[in-house]
């Protein structure tokens, strides 16, 4: 199986890049190619964070290198208070806050025609096995191309969407892979809480990290 990984910043693949055993440049966005086990995957880092660079990111690994899964790990943002800093969910569904149609079509803001609900899922499938090697929340992830650190602006968010987290490439990586009918898994810990702002993102986001890899290899394990 080929496991596409991506994370927005190389600093949230601080932990797979001493496993690369190869680099390449696909125009400004970097790829290592990892073995995890009798799996391979390919680690995409883009120049840039947003949607926009992640959602390009996602299908180079799609139609470039074939992936089977996508899997994307990174830090975010709690939107409640239950959400502690530091600890790890998964993403079962999310909503890309700043789409709104609203004032042509009376589209609920959030909502793409071309899916079902304002909420977009991720692989009902995937989290069943990641629930079996941990079993983390699961939370659902507003997303849109802003760093929130406001608290009254991250309670609106979760009034809004009912959502827990907030992170600026969920909503492009889950597009991406639901019209491109690509397994997609989503891993996230928190680096600032919902009364934390950036302070602590900063303190925070590099030690939110460190157990990607091996939470990986798990995944990889299980996928045997």
């Amino acid at each position: 199986m080929k496991i596409g990984i991506f994370t927005a910043m190389e600093k949230e693949a601080s932990s797979f890049l001493a496993q690369a055993t190869s680099k390449t440049q696909v125009g400004q966005f970097t790829v290592y190619q990892i073995p995890l086990g009798k799996h391979q995957a390919y680690l995409i880092c883009p120049p840039s964070v947003g949607q926009i660079c992640a959602s390009a990111a996602c299908q180079i690994l799609i139609t470039q290198y074939q992936v089977d899964i996508i899997c994307n790990l990174g830090v975010v943002g709690a939107l409640t208070e239950s959400t502690s800093l530091l600890s790890t969910v998964y993403v079962d569904s999310v909503v890309h806050y700043e789409m709104d149609t609203s004032q042509i079509d009376n589209v609920p803001q959030g909502r793409y025609l071309c899916f079902d609900d304002v909420a977009i899922p991720t692989d009902s499938k995937l989290l069943q096995i990641v629930q079996s090697i941990q079993p983390y929340p699961t939370v659902r992830c507003a997303s849109g191309d802003k760093f929130v650190a406001d608290s009254a602006q991250k309670h609106a968010l979760s009034t809004q969407f009912n959502a827990q987290i907030c992170d600026m490439e969920s909503a492009a990586i889950a597009i991406v892979c639901k019209i491109n009918n690509v397994p997609c898994l989503m891993v996230k810990c928190i680096s600032d809480s919902l009364f934390g702002g950036a302070g602590e993102y900063v303190e925070n986001s590099q030690k939110a990290t460190q157990g990607f890899f091996q939470f990986v290899l798990k995944l990889a394990d299980a996928l045997n």
